[in-house]
C-alpha cells in the first residue's frame, strides 16, 4: 500500500503552481496558495497515510516537510458515522490517521471528508468497492528463466486469476520487490547470498531509465480482465516480492490515468474529485500475495 501511495505522492509533488507566460513577457512568479488532499482508502486496511499539503511558490524548492499542514482540521465520516483523526509526524512531513488504530476500512461504504486549512475548505467522497479474492494466486516460489527465454511465452507459474468486482472498469496491478538487498536469508537453509538485479530482456519493453525512483522497486500495470499472465520483464530484482491487485473506485482510477501510474509530471484539476482544492480522495479493495523469485540455476 505504501509503495503505491509513494508513487501517487511523487505526482502530487509537482503540483506547485499554474504557470502562464507570453511570447516576450518575463516569466511571472505570482503565487496563489492551493491546498491538496491525498487519501487512498484500502478495504481491510487501516485508515491512515492521509496527507494534507499546501503548494509552494515556483521560486522555492519543494519539500513535503515544508508543504505539510499538521494543524489542518479533518473530518472523516463512514456512512455518516464520524471517525476521529490525528496527525502523525514522519520524515516526509507527516500524515493523518484514524485515532482508533484498530479501525479497518469497510467495503461498500461511503467515506466523506472535509478539510479546513489556511482559510480553505476541501470536501470529497468515495464509495469503497466490494471485496474479492484470488482464484489462482501467485506461486510462493518461482525461478527466473534462461536469458534467451525472457521474451517467449511464460509458464503457468506466472498466471494469476481473481474473482470479479462488479462495476470495476480496470484492475491495477502492482509488483513490488520488498528487499533489494537480502536474498539468501529467505532460503531454507539460509545462505549469505545478496540480492541482484534481474537479467533484462532485449529489447527491454519495460525499460524505464530516467523515470521515478519508485519504479526501481515497484512496477504498475492495469488490465480490464480478471486474469494476468505476467511476463518476466516486469521483475527488476530477484528475491522477495509482493503482488497486489487493486479494484479501484472511479476517483482513484481517474488519478491513476492522470499521473500515469506516477510517471507523468502533469495534473489537471478538472479531473480530480476534490471540491475546493487539489488532489484525490479515492478507494480500492485489494488482494495481495508474496512470491520469491529465485535466480536462474544453470
Amino acid at each position: 500500500m505504501n509503495r503505491l501511495r509513494h508513487i501517487i505522492l511523487s505526482g502530487m509533488a509537482l503540483i506547485v503552481a499554474i504557470l502562464a507566460s507570453g511570447c516576450e513577457d518575463p516569466v511571472p512568479t505570482d503565487y496563489k496558495e492551493e491546498i491538496m488532499l491525498e487519501g487512498l482508502l484500502l478495504v481491510g486496511e487501516p485508515l491512515q497515510d492521509v496527507r494534507i499539503l499546501k503548494t509552494l511558490p515556483v521560486t522555492d524548492t519543494f519539500s513535503f516537510e515544508r508543504a505539510s499542514l499538521p494543524d489542518a482540521k479533518i473530518s472523516v465520516f463512514a456512512d455518516g458515522v464520524s471517525i476521529p483523526m490525528e496527525f502523525i509526524p514522519d520524515s516526509r512531513g507527516g500524515t493523518y490517521r484514524a485515532v482508533d488504530t484498530s479501525y479497518r476500512v469497510k467495503a461498500a461504504t461511503l467515506y466523506s471528508v472535509a478539510v479546513r486549512a489556511n482559510g480553505a475548505t476541501l470536501t470529497a467522497s468515495t464509495r469503497t468497492p466490494a471485496t474479492f479474492a484470488w482464484i489462482t494466486p501467485p506461486k510462493t516460489w518461482i525461478r527466473f528463466p534462461q536469458a534467451d527465454s525472457l521474451l517467449t511465452a511464460v509458464d503457468d507459474s506466472l498466471l494469476v486469476t481473481w474473482s470479479p468486482v462488479q462495476g470495476t472498469e480496470l484492475y491495477i496491478i502492482g509488483l513490488t520487490c520488498l528487499d533489494t538487498l537480502g536474498y539468501g536469508a529467505y532460503l531454507d537453509p539460509p545462505t549469505s547470498d545478496t540480492n541482484l538485479r534481474t537479467v533484462r530482456p532485449k529489447p527491454d519493453f519495460f525499460d524505464r531509465s530516467g523515470t521515478l525512483i519508485a519504479n526501481e522497486r515497484t512496477t504498475l500495470g492495469a488490465t480490464p480482465f480478471t486474469t494476468s499472465q505476467t511476463v518476466w520483464g516486469v521483475f527488476r530484482w530477484y528475491g522477495q516480492h509482493e503482488l497486489r491487485v487493486y479494484a479501484p473506485d472511479g476517483a482513484f482510477l481517474e488519478w491513476f490515468y492522470l499521473v500515469g501510474g506516477g510517471r507523468r509530471s502533469s495534473y489537471d484539476y478538472r479531473l480530480g474529485n476534490i471540491r475546493g482544492g487539489l488532489g484525490v480522495w479515492g478507494s480500492a479493495s485489494l488482494i495481495k500475495q508474496r512470491s520469491f523469485l529465485l535466480k536462474y540455476d544453470g
